[in-house]
């Protein structure tokens, strides 16, 4: 079973980008025993099934996921930028956002170097190329959720790392 294209129910995105939020899975998916640990095996069909069948949404609530396959990262896009991704934890001013997500729950075990090289230069750096978006206007989801209990990305997830590996190759622009 395939889930069917319905953009018809997104919200259309109309507002320049202004912030990224970095995700894992542990704030959409937490019950959901595949999405706890990045198994090196390609889950999002099946989260993206999950997700149709239980939640009714057609699509995963973010703009890319990165996850492990095999022995190395790959970065998919999930959802197409003329789309807003919404969560109910997630102010208004957050809208107009781009959400990235890393595959697993970091509250259970810690991202590789390469998962942050991956993320930073798959999607963000090309992000900060295409939209003019600052760099301290990438946000944890727990940075700014309304939900104080959320740790989404987990507390193992160590922001500069990636902070790091985004400036290495956003500095690439030219």
């Amino acid at each position: 079973m395939i889930a069917p294209y319905r953009p018809n129910y997104l919200p259309k995105a109309y507002k320049k980008y202004r912030y990224i939020i970095i995700h894992d899975f542990s704030c959409q998916f937490a019950s959901v025993p595949s999405a706890k640990v990045d198994s090196g095996k390609a889950d999002i069909q099946k989260l993206s099934m999950y997700n149709w069948v239980f939640n009714s949404q057609y699509e995963l609530p973010y703009h890319f996921v990165c996850e492990k396959v095999g022995n190395d990262y790959e970065t998919f896009m999930m959802r197409p930028f003329c789309y807003y991704c919404t969560f109910k934890d997630i102010p208004d001013q957050y809208l107009n956002s781009i959400h990235v997500a890393i595959a697993g729950n970091y509250n259970l075990t810690m991202p590789t170097q390469r998962a942050y090289q991956q993320m930073a230069y798959r999607s963000i750096a090309s992000i900060l190329r295409w939209y003019p978006i600052n760099i301290n206007n990438v946000k944890m989801h727990w940075e700014v959720s309304t939900d104080k209990n959320c740790q989404c990305p987990g507390h193992l997830f160590k922001k500069p790392l990636l902070v790091s590996a985004m400036k290495q190759y956003s500095l690439m622009k030219k």
